[in-house]
Order: C-alpha cells, then sequence, then structure tokens
C-alpha cells in the first residue's frame, strides 16, 4: 500500500486563490481550498487568518472523492 503524502499545516501568507466548497452551507459553516502547485491547500472559510492543511494534489483527490461519495462520516474510520 502507498504511503500517504505529507501533511503540512501552517498559515496562509496571501498567495492562494481560495475557493470556497459547493457543499458549504449558508451557516457560514464552509471549507475552503486552494491550489498550490503540487498540493492542495484546505482552511476553514470562518477563520481566514488562522491554520492551513496542506496536502499532496492525489490525496486531496482521494479524501474529497471519499466524502462526496460518503465512504466517510463521522465516527467512521
Amino acid at each position: 500500500m502507498a504511503q500517504p503524502s505529507t501533511v503540512r499545516v501552517g498559515y496562509e501568507d496571501g498567495r492562494f486563490v481560495w475557493r470556497k466548497s459547493s457543499y458549504s452551507d449558508h451557516n457560514g459553516d464552509c471549507v475552503e481550498l486552494a491550489e498550490a502547485g503540487h498540493s492542495v491547500a484546505f482552511r476553514d472559510s470562518k477563520d481566514s487568518q488562522g491554520p492551513v492543511i496542506s496536502v499532496g494534489r492525489r490525496a486531496a483527490v482521494v479524501f474529497v472523492s471519499a466524502m462526496t461519495e460518503g465512504r466517510l462520516s463521522a465516527g467512521r474510520v
């Protein structure tokens, strides 16, 4: 089995173009993402100056696919 890509946690530095998820609620519970070369960065849109999680592009595709297909949910590993 392939090893997961490295996850980096940092702070937004103004160089990303952020997009809000089309699945985000109108109550502000939103996730934004930005493409950054060979990685994808995620952040909480309510805290635009807060932490940013950056993962490899392949890991991001696998994660988003699992979420949209319902393979991930609270309480499941």
